[in-house]
């Protein structure tokens, strides 16, 4: 809701601009010959400006939001590894399974949250600490396991090393927003382009209702905008289903019965 009233708040300036423009045009009649020229050359150089740095603008919002996309498919990936290979210690991996899937529901939890009006960009490192926690003990659990091998232990470490990385990465790229003030100098210029495009037109139905497509246009850039740069809010969200078919594996078989879990890992000599 505060990203749609934001677009609409850019919407209705940019219109209230270009009707500005359209009642000085008619008050005055201040387009000549000379004048006319010379607003034309000056608003086809602020309309150049401005398609150059829109375009940069939701191009770069775009490349974020995949990006978020991939760090949000590896941190899954991460987890769905560390449960396979305590899936392989089925007798002792039980509580530490338990515990990862306390770290997926609180993964969902701070990046999906249920409340509207949460904002991602407030995370915090110090919001990993029970992830992190919760990794630790797992790690020195598994240490105990009957006949697990150095490998699965290093292998253990080293997602549970990319799990907590990966959620850095997020935290400090949602951290990161575009400034405010570059959105109000670049929609500050569509505003004055519209004053000018007003200025340029008689003020006639067709001239409004055209100049009212243009506003919506604008504003729907700024949606764009904001919407690709909050990742898991609004309309536009990065997909959490990796996460809901590792939390879904991790109640099914925490409900099965003994004959359908895996066969537990035996050492041969």
């Amino acid at each position: 809701m505060k990203t749609f009233n934001h677009c609409l708040l850019i919407a209705v300036a940019t219109f209230l601009f270009a009707t500005a423009g359209c009642g000085l045009h008619a008050l005055f009649h201040i387009v000549g010959a000379g004048s006319g020229d010379l607003i034309r050359s000056i608003s086809a150089l602020i309309g150049t400006l401005f398609s150059i740095v829109l375009g940069l603008l939701v191009s770069s919002s775009y490349a974020a939001f995949n990006s978020h996309q991939s760090d949000f498919n590896a941190l899954a990936a991460a987890a769905a590894n560390i449960d396979l290979l305590l899936k392989q210690f089925p007798e002792d991996a039980k509580p530490c399974r338990t515990m990862l899937k306390g770290v997926v529901l609180r993964v969902l939890n701070r990046y999906w949250p249920n409340k509207r009006g949460v904002s991602l960009h407030e995370l915090d490192y110090k919001d990993l600490l029970g992830d992190i926690e919760a990794l630790l003990r797992i790690n020195t659990h598994s240490e105990s396991f009957r006949n697990v091998t150095r490998d699965d232990l290093n292998a253990i470490r080293q997602y549970s090393n990319n799990f907590i990385t990966i959620q850095s990465n997020i935290i400090r790229s949602l951290s990161n927003q575009i400034p405010s003030l570059l959105l109000v100098i670049v929609f500050g210029w569509a505003c004055l382009l519209f004053f000018l495009y007003g200025i340029l037109n008689g003020g006639d139905t067709l001239s409004f209702f055209i100049l009212c497509l243009g506003a919506v246009a604008i504003a729907s850039a700024n949606f764009l905008i904001l919407e690709l740069t909050h990742p898991c809010q609004g309309i536009f969200k990065v997909s959490r289903s990796p996460f809901d078919l590792l939390l879904e594996s991790l109640d099914k078989e925490e409900h099965a019965t003994p004959d359908d879990l895996p066969a537990p890992r035996h050492s041969f000599i």
